[in-house]
């Protein structure tokens, strides 16, 4: 039997699909939506689980799913991370530190959304997964769609969900000067600004913020 290690990082797209499971330990998936979601073609996917269940990472699973325009769960078969393959947490800790989870990896993909007044990371960004937001984002001239397809992208990179606030600058300035709860949640924990054309940097400080 051959080492389960050695056919693991054969290609990106294994890479990615590795990412996807291990950073949704506790999840079941169906094939369509592990390819949708990691954005690799069928046959890509197919032949990338095939070798990620060969190797034990993952192991298929039969689960009951509500799909759309179905009011009853339908089963599905599907796949899971495999809880008790031995390396399992020596390769979360890997491929999560060599993952491109960083304010400039995050750039690269958003400003193909239009231009960035304000740009704040919290969350999985700075290691704090109990946060409820992980990027908040301002525009003079919103496309929701854009900054949506930008986010997923990344998503597809990383195997991540990453939470998202999009708004008007001048809402994200009002709502800082108001303390809303969605400001407050994200500047009152752990937080880094990596575009402000606003001075909202400035602003919070003022207040009872956390830099």
């Amino acid at each position: 039997m051959a080492d389960p290690l050695s056919i693991l990082f054969g290609s990106q797209a294994r890479v990615k699909l590795l990412r996807f499971f291990l950073f949704n330990p506790s999840k079941d998936f169906s094939f369509d939506e592990i390819s949708r979601r990691a954005r690799l073609v069928r046959r890509t996917a197919r032949t990338e689980v095939n070798a990620l269940e060969r190797a034990g990472v993952i192991k298929k699973k039969v689960f009951f799913e509500q799909l759309p325009g179905n009011d009853k769960k339908t089963r599905v078969h599907g796949y899971a991370l495999n809880k008790e393959f031995p390396e399992l947490q020596a390769l979360q800790t890997f491929l999560f530190e060599t993952a491109p989870i960083d304010g400039k990896s995050l750039l690269a993909y958003l400003r193909k959304a239009g231009t960035l007044d304000f740009v704040a990371v919290a969350g999985v960004f700075v290691r704090e997964f109990e946060q409820d937001l992980d990027v908040l984002v301002a525009m003079k001239k919103i496309s929701q769609a854009k900054v949506e397809n930008a986010i997923r992208a990344l998503e597809a990179e990383i195997g991540m969900e990453v939470r998202f606030a999009v708004m008007d600058s001048e809402d994200l300035k009002y709502r800082v000067g108001m303390n809303d709860k969605l400001t407050r949640n994200l500047f009152d924990y752990k937080h880094q600004i990596i575009v402000d054309r606003l001075g909202i940097k400035d602003e919070i400080h003022k207040g009872s913020y956390r830099g």
